[in-house]
């Protein structure tokens, strides 16, 4: 495989990427496929739609979206770990992205 874009994929769309792939792939790349397989959280539209979402209602950034999708926190003290020291940001924002993460959680 050969770099063709650079940007922050879901683990879910790193699973899809590597198993249409599945042949090609190196020892290397098919230990992240077997990561993928294990800590998928939820399927590839349901991540790139929450990916979107958090970023329009949320207002954060690509890479932070991504970063939950995959995470999937279940509390606001786990949103605050992603959102850091930097970021200082409402408890009705924070409640916000929490509640956008529950509409895609598979086991609340």
């Amino acid at each position: 495989m050969s770099v063709v874009e650079k940007k922050e994929i879901t683990v879910p769309e790193a699973k899809a990427l590597l198993e249409s792939k599945a042949e090609e792939l190196d020892p290397l790349q098919r230990r992240v496929l077997d990561y993928t397989v294990r800590f998928t959280k939820t399927n590839v539209k349901d991540a790139e739609k929450l990916v979107s979402e958090l970023m329009e209602k949320g207002g954060i950034d690509r890479q932070l979206a991504v970063q939950m999708a995959n995470c999937m926190p279940g509390s606001i003290a786990e949103i605050r770990t992603f959102l850091g020291r930097q970021r200082i940001i409402s408890e009705e924002a924070v409640n916000s992205i929490l509640m956008i993460i529950k509409k895609y959680r598979t086991n609340p």
